[in-house]
């Protein structure tokens, strides 16, 4: 009986894989176009986008193994808008920074561009699972360009395998990762910037490890900490996610977390975790952290995207247009009333005293659409295999 239940719920998995192939095959065995989610009309100048990876090198790029040592540089990128024709791949230049002294050149060097543009931030952006070097470094340029960003834009590479099929071994290599996000923000700091950091998806533990690291003796550390489905344990009664940014909201000035309650992939994560929900998928439950001082909760539910509903930050104006004014420094109630949040009333609260559940305003048409609904619907009765 077990065993004809267990090979039933592998045909739906397979089934539910080819559905979903589009979005969640390998990184590694596709060459994306990355393009802007806005037409001509939107067209703003290619961003320059700083970077700092783990990667071993290879050919005149980086690719899929860790090589223990940090490998940085820049690169003008240009991303091609909604319409027009694709656009090459960047010219990659090499700023060495191995070492506390070229480390804090390199930070120089991203100082010298935060003051070009007349600030002193930085976006840091930290990828998710199964991104190559090239996916990660032109989506970080579009999500520059799309949320008009114009201050220094870092994006911190880490050795994703680019592989769907080896998430666990993705787990690993983003652990390695968080030392030298370390190393990134104190150098950054020691210049006299202010990371703003986004950390996506698996992204979002090394963004919250590094800065809990930092944040032992609280002090003005990061501006805003977006974290966009975040693949981080937030059990009932053991939630490593609310421990993790109560010590982080020390040292940020505000923490903003996006979840969705039709992102397929971390409901797989779920089940490989064993049973351990995420915190990226559970827009409801993320209000309990609004508790916190300084942190808001934005469900994303609607906002549409790749088939997995786990990209919605690269995908959707909506979350692109939402995000341009978190960093901004608008609040939730101001972003409602430009009409890109919607407010619906929440237990014990109320959108009319500041309160209440804040949706991205998603058009009726572009919701997600029936097949969607019916995968969402099925996906929890395929898994978990545990």
């Amino acid at each position: 009986m077990r065993a004809g239940r267990n090979i039933w719920k592998a045909a739906m998995l397979a089934a539910m894989a080819m559905v979903l192939s589009g979005c969640t095959l390998s990184a590694a065995l596709r060459h994306d176009e990355i393009r802007s989610v806005w037409g001509p009309g939107r067209t703003l100048p290619a961003p320059t986008v700083f970077f700092a990876t783990d990667r071993q090198p290879a050919g005149d790029g980086f690719g899929l193994d860790w090589g223990g040592v940090a490998h940085c540089g820049r690169a003008t990128v240009r991303i091609a808008n909604a319409v027009s024709a694709a656009a090459p791949d960047p010219t990659l230049t090499p700023i060495d920074c191995e070492g506390a002294g070229q480390m804090t050149q390199f930070a120089a060097a991203i100082a010298a561009a935060a003051k070009a543009g007349n600030c002193n931030r930085v976006l840091v952006i930290v990828h998710g699972f199964n991104l190559t070097f090239r996916n990660a470094m032109l989506h970080g340029a579009q999500i520059a360009m799309d949320s008009q960003w114009r201050c220094a834009t870092l994006l911190l590479n880490w050795s994703s395998e680019g592989m769907f099929n080896r998430y666990a071994t993705d787990i690993e290599r983003s652990g390695y990762a968080v030392p030298l996000l370390i190393e990134l923000l104190r150098a950054l700091q020691a210049q006299g910037l202010t990371p703003d950091i986004l950390g996506h998806s698996m992204g979002a533990r090394i963004t919250l490890s590094a800065v809990a690291a930092l944040c032992a003796a609280p002090a003005p550390l990061v501006g805003e900490m977006i974290l966009m489905a975040p693949d981080v344990s937030a059990q009932a009664g053991n939630d490593d996610f609310g421990r993790l940014v109560a010590r982080d909201i020390a040292c940020t000035r505000r923490a903003t977390v996006y979840a969705s309650d039709y992102d397929l992939a971390l409901m797989a994560s779920e089940s490989i975790h064993g049973g351990v929900p995420r915190a990226g998928q559970q827009p409801l439950r993320n209000l309990q952290y609004e508790a916190m001082p300084r942190v808001d909760a934005v469900d994303a539910t609607f906002g549409p995207g790749d088939p997995s509903g786990h990209a919605y930050f690269v995908f959707a104006h909506e979350a692109l247009s939402d995000l341009m004014w978190v960093l901004q420094g608008e609040t939730l109630q101001q972003r409602a009333a430009k009409g890109l949040l919607t407010c619906v009333e929440a237990p014990g609260s109320n959108c009319a005293n500041g309160g209440g559940r804040y949706l991205l305003a998603v058009a009726d048409a572009r919701k997600p659409r029936l097949g969607r609904r019916i995968v969402r619907a099925i996906w929890p009765v395929i898994l978990p295999f545990q």
